[in-house]
């Protein structure tokens, strides 16, 4: 049995880390290595090995991107890990929503770097349907390649979707096959990524949301200069054995210290929150879904535009009944 083929070493449910090429028959997953290999992960990280991993993955790797706050940076380790954990989980992961508020500002770069250090390269891409069937048909699609991770790129509509809400919270995603009668049910196991400038949500979509937000604060920010990286890409494909070392050692640090669950909740999600919560707190890294208000600040609209609607309504008909023509 086969549930996918992925590029990097992960922590399997365990919490032994698999770094062998080939098929890992409790995963379910072939490891296709390419020759990558990188530093012992201690079997009982220390303090030390905490904090170097901590400082190469958030002072080193995503020190220059602008987040607005403790939470956007602890949701962009969180994106890093997920991938790499995904055995521990059992359960859907959510939608990890990269924003600005305009171009330029790093969202597909950081998207790049979270995909590089899971996969050797970039995210499997997808691009918004314009109808839930055309989204069901294009998740389809996408998740046949069992993607590690998938990124929705740069959404221009409102993201409100029957079809991506259902992939994001499945374990298992059924539909027919384009051009067949047959139906096709793919595992999913990837994690998902969007980026967009100041996207909304509707509320279905929101509940599944986990923002990280970058903000450069200038008029032009792809002007910007004197970045630690000059090409970051680049850095992050060099160095991956270093990074996957550095996440792999978060990880292991925390099935070490007997699992410590987090407190953090999340719909939907009551394996993924409490997971990545307890490995980021292990990490001592602090704010996951502290900002997830933004989500639902972003789907209010809606809302609002109901709730005027029904505070008219009331006022004029009160309890009577109403004909379509009134």
């Amino acid at each position: 049995h086969l549930v996918g083929v992925v590029n990097a070493p992960l922590l399997a449910a365990d919490g032994t880390v698999v770094a062998s090429e080939g098929y890992h028959a409790p995963t379910r997953l072939y490891l296709a290595l390419g020759g990558l290999s990188l530093p012992p992960v201690p079997d009982q990280p220390c303090d030390a090995d905490i904090a170097h991993a901590r400082e190469l993955l958030l002072e080193d790797l995503v020190c220059d991107f602008p987040f607005t706050g403790e939470a956007d940076r602890a949701h962009a380790l969180a994106a890093i890990l997920t991938p790499l954990v995904r055995p521990l989980v059992d359960g859907p992961t959510p939608l990890f929503c990269i924003e600005a508020p305009m171009e330029g500002t790093g969202k597909g770069l950081l998207a790049y770097v979270i995909s590089c250090i899971a996969t050797g390269g970039p995210p499997a891409i997808m691009t918004e349907g314009g109808d839930d069937d055309e989204w069901r048909k294009r998740i389809t699609a996408a998740l046949l390649g069992t993607p590690p991770v998938l990124l929705i790129d740069n959404v221009r509509r409102r993201l409100d979707s029957g079809a991506l809400s259902a992939a994001i919270t499945a374990t298992v995603w059924s539909d027919r096959l384009l051009g067949h009668s047959r139906l096709v049910s793919i595992p999913v196991r990837t994690t998902w990524l969007v980026t967009g400038n100041n996207p909304t949500f509707s509320g279905e979509v929101a509940r599944r949301v986990v923002p990280i937000r970058i903000d450069a604060s200038v008029a032009r920010p792809w002007e910007r200069s004197g970045f630690r990286h000059a090409n970051l890409r680049a850095w992050t494909r060099q160095e991956r054995p270093r990074l996957l070392w550095a996440a792999l050692t978060l990880a292991r640090a925390w099935v070490v210290r007997g699992r410590p669950k987090g407190t953090e909740v999340m719909g939907g999600f009551e394996e993924w929150a409490p997971t990545l919560g307890g490995i980021l707190r292990v990490a001592g890294v602090r704010g996951l879904l502290s900002n997830r208000e933004l989500a639902y600040q972003q789907a209010q609209t809606e809302g609002e535009a109901w709730g005027a609607l029904l505070e008219v309504w009331w006022a004029n008909y009160g309890e009577q009944r109403v004909g379509v023509g009134q």
